[in-house]
Formats: structure tokens, sequence, C-alpha cells
């Protein structure tokens, strides 16, 4: 599951674009607005300050929520990778530039459309119609006032009227969108001449004056920071765990006193699902054409063709590009009348539509776990592992704790290690960004060693396989390396530049040679190059045949073709030059066009949509005053 919010991880800033994800404020908790004077301040929009203590509450249920998606996997290095701060201020930012367009705008939203769209969410429904107290228990359980939802869910409303108005002059063009798919759908072949600048890394000549000018300019890139060399003491978990005696009666009172909690497998499906999502803002009859479009793939589905190519082709929820994969999942997860929908289904068997503020769902039941609760004898184990690898926790901490305390006494560090028979271990130097060799990524032993001085003795440190005991033995301090220290270093970025200028040149030179011969194999035997093939490949690919997956080339931004066989430049892709000529194409079959033309449309029209969205976003953003603190930066 972790994977997929991985992947999803961007879907938060398209859900907050096209503003219909209601249900997700209601079951995870809106953004607090509550300021109170004094706070420290984390950022400034046009003026209006985000505190420490709103980010602080978003971010709270922002992170309940990836944990209890994650079902306690969430660790403090998952969430750096996630970067949920980064992705939660941008989205504050993006709420607030909108709010404050809100009031520029003088758009209002009446008590009346409030109430009748807050009714309208399932969250808050009982059999299908709004019931207060259930309304009011949701917000109790995520820690919110009524006057402070409807706050919320105001400006939603609000941003929506905003991305109605914005919305409403987009269209597409069936010509326009059949061009674009013939584009997309065709196959080419190119020619390629590759020019790898490290061919010409001897011709690169440097000069002591440059060497000299480099160094001055980038005395601050080539600082070397702070850095610490550390004796330490390891209590391996393992090594003290396996003398950890493990009796009935341990697994007994285990089991009993974790039954329920641990030993308890509630009921789970593992299903594929498909999302025809509704435009934003769309009436009556715009929603009658999608849920058209959703029957026609449920009876696709329903006849036996693949669940996971239909999800592909049709859905519009993230998921798609896993085939509609949605993993394992138990009751609650889902909004309550998909939840309902998907564990009435059996093993095999396909949902009907089911309707939600986002569109028309189809689920399908790929596998069925029922509820059962682990006997004693199927899980002892399971438990002796873990009461010893707790144990053996346990003694580590505590064999530590003990030696430190030896060591605080004058003892020294050797001898502890000894009378312990544990080796003692010296760190290489390391910087505070370095993991240190044969500790890994170790968060706290780091910020130990930084925060010691010289000979000081770390409190015990706990890491995920060892306890530790650190002593600083030596500190260098941060400082700019003399320039023979780094003047390797220099030599190499200054040839590595001056070869790649030397290969756009010849680059260049060929490029002007072939817009007048038009022939690259001609031009390319006159300089003892070879000339390639690409091979068939779409335009839409994400790599080009034989070249792989370029980073700073796209297939389709490469705009040669029958009618223009020659392109305007050359293209560059880590530190290679490439010249391209087209060879040949094979036209789109546009068959596949003719018979779901309306999807394409459809399709079409949302992707415009959301460019259009995103284009409104950044010139909001390209106009404001946006102050963020330098020291929240450095953190996320």
């Amino acid at each position: 599951m972790l994977d997929v919010l991985r992947k999803r991880k961007r879907s938060w800033i398209i859900v907050f674009f096209v503003a219909i994800i209601v249900a997700v404020f209601v079951l995870w908790g809106v953004g607090s607005s509550i300021k109170e004077p004094g706070e420290e301040t984390l950022a400034k929009i046009n003026g209006e300050v985000v505190s420490q203590r709103e980010f602080a509450l978003e971010y709270e249920r922002l992170v309940d929520f990836y944990r209890q998606t994650n079902k306690g996997t969430l660790t403090p290095e998952v969430l750096k990778t996630l970067n949920l701060k980064g992705m939660l201020l941008e989205q504050i930012i993006q709420r607030r530039l909108l709010i404050q367009e809100v009031r520029r705008l003088g758009l209002n939203v009446r008590d009346e459309e409030v109430m009748e769209s807050i009714a309208s969410i399932p969250g808050f429904q009982v059999n299908g119609r709004f019931s207060k107290s259930q309304y009011l228990q949701v917000l109790r359980a995520k820690r919110l006032s009524p006057s402070q939802f409807e706050a919320e869910h105001r400006e939603q409303l609000a941003i929506q009227k905003i991305y109605a108005i914005v919305l409403d002059a987009v269209r597409v063009t069936e010509e326009e969108v059949r061009e674009r798919y013939g584009l997309a759908q065709e196959r080419v072949n190119f020619y390629f001449v590759r020019l790898p600048s490290s061919q010409f890394m001897s011709q690169a000549e440097i000069q002591e004056e440059e060497i000299k000018k480099y160094y001055e300019q980038n005395k601050e890139a080539l600082k070397q920071p702070l850095r610490v060399q550390v004796e330490y003491l390891e209590y391996p978990f393992d090594l003290f765990s396996s003398h950890v005696q493990v009796s009935d009666k341990d697994i007994d009172e285990y089991y009993q006193a974790n039954r329920e909690k641990k030993f308890h497998q509630p009921q789970a499906i593992r299903a594929r699902h498909i999302l025809v999502r509704f435009p934003s803002g769309a009436g009556a009859e715009q929603k009658e054409t999608i849920r058209a479009k959703a029957e026609g793939v449920l009876r696709d589905a329903r006849a036996g063709r693949d669940f996971a190519q239909l999800a592909s082709n049709y859905s519009d929820d993230p998921t798609s590009s896993q085939g509609g994969d949605l993993g394992w999942l138990t009751p609650g997860e889902l909004p309550p009348s998909l939840d309902k929908a998907a564990f009435a289904l059996r093993k095999g068997e396909t949902s009907s539509l089911v309707e939600t503020s986002l569109g028309y769902h189809i689920v399908k039941v790929e596998e069925r776990r029922e509820e059962k609760t682990k006997s004693r004898n199927e899980v002892k184990d399971e438990i002796a592992r873990t009461i010893k690898a707790e144990r053996g926790r346990a003694a580590a901490t505590q064999a530590a704790d003990s030696d430190r305390e030896k060591a605080l006494s004058a003892t020294d560090f050797s001898s502890v290690a000894k009378e312990r028979g544990i080796p003692l271990k010296v760190s290489p130097f390391f910087s505070a960004s370095d993991p240190v060799p044969e500790i890994g990524p170790v968060e706290q032993f780091s910020k130990a060693a930084f925060s010691l001085g010289l000979n000081e003795i770390s409190s015990t440190i706990d890491g995920p396989v060892a306890s530790y005991l650190i002593r600083v033995k030596e500190r260098k301090e941060a400082a700019v390396p003399t320039l023979e220290t780094v003047r390797p270093e220099i030599e190499k970025s200054i040839r590595a530049a001056k070869a790649f200028e030397l290969a756009t040149q010849n680059a260049n030179a060929l490029l002007q040679e072939l817009k007048k011969e038009k022939d690259l194999k001609k031009v390319a035997k006159g300089h003892g190059l070879s000339v390639n093939e690409t091979g068939w490949f779409h335009r839409t690919a994400s790599q080009v045949p034989k070249l792989g997956a370029l980073q700073e080339i796209r297939p389709g931004e490469i705009p040669i073709s029958t009618q223009r066989p020659i392109p305007d430049r050359v293209y560059a892709d880590k530190g290679d030059l490439y010249l391209f000529a087209f060879k040949e194409s094979k036209e789109a079959d546009m068959e596949p066009f003719e018979k779901e033309k309306d999807r394409f449309l459809e399709t079409a029209l949302q992707e415009k949509r959301q460019r259009v969205l995103q284009g409104f976003m950044e010139s909001l953003k390209a106009k404001a005053r946006i102050e963020v603190e330098p020291r929240f930066l450095e953190e996320s």
C-alpha cells in the first residue's frame, strides 16, 4: 500500500485543483484557519500569515491519514521520502491564493448552498439521507467544530466557483483531438549520429588562470562541511536476543494480551477499481453522458474483458497506471457507498455502478480473506521470535546504559569494550548528511555525533538493529580546502565543460552541413562518423530505442517528419550530442479513435482543463508575494 501512496502523492495536488473530493476533507480533516496572536510565522502569502500552529495541525492530520493507510509502516525515513511537509505547504499556499482571489472577485456562497452540499456528502448520510447526528459524530471524531468545518467548506465551494469561471471557455474540437491522436499513434524511425563529449577531452586545454578563477568563484560550493570522527560501541539486538529463553507461559501470556490486537485478521479484499470522473461543476446532462460511458465500460468488464486493461484505458483514477489495483483493503478504507458495494462482492465478481461525488466507480474483487483470529499454535513461533527480539533489545539498551555509567566514571572506552566482549570501533570522518559506514542512515547516531563536544560520551542511542554509545574522537571544522587539495576536481570540471563545448560546436557545424546536403549518411561519412537507426517507436514513448531513457530528450519533442526531415537544432543528453534525421513513418490506425471518439474527446477536454487550471494557479503564484521561513525550507 505504501508504494501506491508514493505513486499517488502528486494526486493530492490534482485533487486540490479539481476541488471535488470533498469526502477526503470529511474523513480526514480540513485545514485549520485558527490563528493565535504571537504565534511563530512559517510563511506569508501576500502579507497573510501561515502560523506554525496552523501548519502543525494540518500536518498532523495528513500524517494520520498516511499512517492509517500504511497500517503502522510509516517510519520517519519514509516520511522524508514522501516530503509531506513540502507538499502540504504548497497546498496551503494554493488555497490561500485562491481564497484571496475569491475575495478580490467578490464571489459569495449562500448558506443554502453550503448546507445542500454538506448534506450530499456520503460520509454524513445514513441510508442515503443526511443525518445530523452522523454529521456531528464525524466532526467530533476529527476534532472539528461545525462552524469551523462549514467555514472551510464554504471556502471550498467558492474555489469551485472560480474554477467554473476559468473552465467555462475551455473547449476541444474533434479535429484537434483527431490530429493529436494520429500524431501520438504514428510510429517513426529516425537516423541518428552520436557525438560523445568524452571524445573531445584530449582537445580541451586548461590554463592555470582558469583553475584559479574557478577556485575563487566557487569557494562556497567547494567548502567542506564540519566532519567528525567517533569511537563507538555497538550492542546488536540479535546478539542479546540469542541468550533469551522463552517459556510456554510467556507465549500464553503474550497471546492472551495481544489476541485481538495482533492476531485478529479482519475481513479483507484485494480489488481493482475504475473511476469515470465527473467534470468539475458537471450538470445533470453531463452526468448522464458520463453514466452512459461508465455503463459501456461495465458491460465490457462483465463480458470478460481484462479488468486491468479496462482500468488502464478508461479509469480517471491515479491507480489506472497500475491497472486499477487498490491492493488489500479492510472495511472502512473506501468511501461508505463504495465500501459497502465492494465488500458485498464474492471473489471474481464485479460491482454495479457506484456513484460518489467523484463520479461512477466499478470495483472487481480478485481475492477475499475472511475474518479470522489465529490460534495460539499457529502463532507460537512468531510470538517466541517477538519476545526474544523485545527482550534482546531491552537487554542491549540496558547493557549500553550500564557501560555508559562505567565510561563516565573515567573507565577507558577500550576497557569497557574488552569487559563486555565487543569490539571498539572507529568511524571514518563523516558530515551530518553522510550515512556512517557500517551504521547506515541512523538519524540519532548522526545527531548525537554533531551535538557532542570533543571526548564527550553520548547517551544510549537505539537504532533499528543495535544500540550504540559514541565518543567524539576528532572534529574537522567546516573550511574551504586549499587549491592544491581540490585541483584535480576543478581540472576535471573545467575539462568536461570545455569538451562539451567543443562537441556542441562540432555537432552544430554538422547540422549546418546537413541542412545543405539533406543526407545524413553522406555528411557522416565525410567526417568518419557512423549513422544508426533508432528503430520503430511511437512519438509518445518514454524512451527512444537503442538510446534508452534519455533525461533531456523526449521522443515527442523531436519535431521531424516527412515534410520536415531535418531538425532545427542539435540535442544533448548527459554530455552526449545527438544529430537526428527523419527516415520513415507508419500512419496511425484511426479505427480505435472512430470507435471511441467520445472518450478521447472527454479525456482531451479533462487534460486541457487541468492544464488551464495549473496555468491559472501558476499565474496567481507569479503575481503573489510569497515568503517562506528559510529554516522550514531546510527542514523539509
